[in-house]
């Protein structure tokens, strides 16, 4: 890293930059919810149709789902009888599509 961005970095970091950064990092530490929240970041789905996606229980998708709600990085609707949820926080689309482009082969 030149030394002009590792300058920069050190003058525009806070404790609360910080904080908020290692949230989303948590949200995105496991395979199985960085897997949901790239999902989400292409378009809203349902609790079924993650399922069908990620080929895990219902019970363990609607507990990464809390979580991820529960850390701001989703939130969900009603429509009818089925919950839909979206990313809620824009900047995990951008961290997603950032760590892509990094690790695409």
């Amino acid at each position: 890293m030149p030394r002009s961005a590792v300058l920069e970095v050190e003058n525009t970091i806070t404790d609360e930059l910080v904080e908020e950064v290692a949230m989303v990092l948590k949200a995105l530490s496991t395979p199985l919810r960085l897997r949901m929240v790239c999902e989400l970041c292409t378009q809203p789905r349902t609790v079924s149709e993650l399922i069908e996606i990620v080929g895990v229980r219902q019970t363990l998708v609607s507990q990464q789902l809390a979580t991820l709600r529960e850390l701001g990085i989703i939130d969900k609707r009603r429509d009818g009888t089925k919950m839909i949820y979206r990313i809620a926080d824009e900047n995990a689309i951008k961290i997603v599509s950032s760590l892509c482009d990094i690790y695409k082969k």
